[in-house]
């Protein structure tokens, strides 16, 4: 094994013990290899080998014995084998796909294997079916936790997703659950959650729009949509009731931006809109075109906008101002949770909420700037 020079070896050492230890090498040991095994083994000298065990027993996941020697912990039996994810969006958002792989490249940095199961898109219908299966193939595995993106957009999704959870909690495997909980506002689950906060995210995106000089708001959103749409929604309406705005359940139009009439008609009224935020950033994309058909200026009549900062942001024209989910802290923050949840299985339930910056593109202000 090719290891670095100076103080970085014991680091390398380090990590390469880490793997094997998460992989279960030393499962079955009854004691930690020694010092001086070690040495051997690694060609360095015991001061460096020691600190490389103190960073492990650092990690939590080795501890001494006076007398004895190093042990594996308990948390660390706890930590071995592999990590699985379960998000029935994986294929179908571009939010989805990047999470997902960051978490993928974050946990394989810190030594896991990373299981995705089936990536294939399920169908709607079978989203409920697609993770139960998933979840009990990691149950029946030595999975030592999952990331989970809850079951939506089918009847009883609520149920399918307790199911996963029982599957799991069947074997005691630690859930993070991402973007958002599966249970319907204000009520709260058992389980860590990572996402950003979609009330503030909504509210500061609204804002925006209110300062570009937008007096009549709405949102846009498909007629089926999840606990994170909705606080989307209410940081929206917040936003036009504290600058004095109209603003009333109707503003809220549930459409697959099929009905060109509709929004024909819509634009023509004596209440037309005059911005429109939407769930996401293809939602947005998809309404650009319609205006684009409509002969509808943006941002000169109307201002648009999206939520997640996707690819397809950059490039519609105008380009779009949108809410940025930032991936890569998401992805940290999870592994981090997760490793954390598996280690102390009592700690309570934690919301960690990011913050999602606004970036602010030609769609609502007829310039480019962050």
């Amino acid at each position: 094994m090719s290891m670095m020079k100076g103080d970085s070896k014991y680091l390398a050492i380090a990590g390469e013990l880490k793997r094997n230890i998460l992989a279960g090498k030393y499962e079955k040991a009854e004691r930690f290899p020694s010092e001086e095994a070690l040495a051997r083994r690694f060609g360095a000298s015991r001061p460096t080998v020691e600190r490389a065990l103190r960073e492990l027993k650092r990690e939590g996941l080795l501890e001494s014995r006076a007398g004895s020697g190093s042990y594996l912990t308990f948390a660390a039996k706890n930590a071995m084998g592999s990590l699985g994810i379960i998000a029935p969006d994986y294929r179908t958002i571009d939010f989805f796909t990047r999470l997902c792989d960051a978490i993928a490249a974050e946990a394989r940095g810190s030594g896991y294997n990373v299981l995705l199961g089936d990536v294939s898109a399920p169908d709607a219908a079978d989203r409920g079916q697609w993770a139960i299966a998933l979840a009990e193939a990691y149950a029946a595995r030595r999975t030592a936790g999952v990331f989970l993106e809850s079951v939506d957009l089918i009847p009883e999704s609520s149920e399918a997703t307790k199911k996963v959870l029982s599957a799991l909690a069947a074997k005691n495997i630690p859930v993070v659950l991402l973007d958002r909980d599966y249970l319907p506002f204000p009520q709260r689950s058992r389980y860590d959650l990572v996402g950003i906060d979609n009330v503030l995210s909504g509210y500061r995106i609204a804002r925006h729009m209110i300062e570009c000089g937008a007096r009549n708001l709405r949102f846009l959103t498909h007629p089926d949509y999840a606990n994170t749409i909705r606080g989307r929604i209410q940081g929206v309406a917040q936003a036009a009731i504290d600058a004095g705005l109209r603003w009333e359940s109707g503003y809220v139009i549930e459409t697959d931006l099929s009905d060109d009439a509709f929004f024909r008609s819509l634009m023509r009224g004596r209440n037309a809109p005059d911005a429109f935020i939407c769930r996401n950033d293809p939602t947005a994309a998809r309404l650009l075109q319609m205006l684009s058909a409509l002969k509808i200026a943006v941002p000169g009549r109307v201002r648009v906008a999206g939520f997640d900062d996707s690819e397809i942001a950059t490039l519609v024209t105008p380009p779009l101002t949108t809410i940025h989910q930032p991936v890569k802290t998401l992805a940290g923050i999870a592994v981090a949770s997760l490793m954390q949840r598996i280690r102390t299985p009592s700690l309570a339930p934690r919301s960690i909420l990011v913050d999602a910056p606004l970036v602010v593109r030609g769609s609502t202000t007829g310039e480019r700037r962050m």
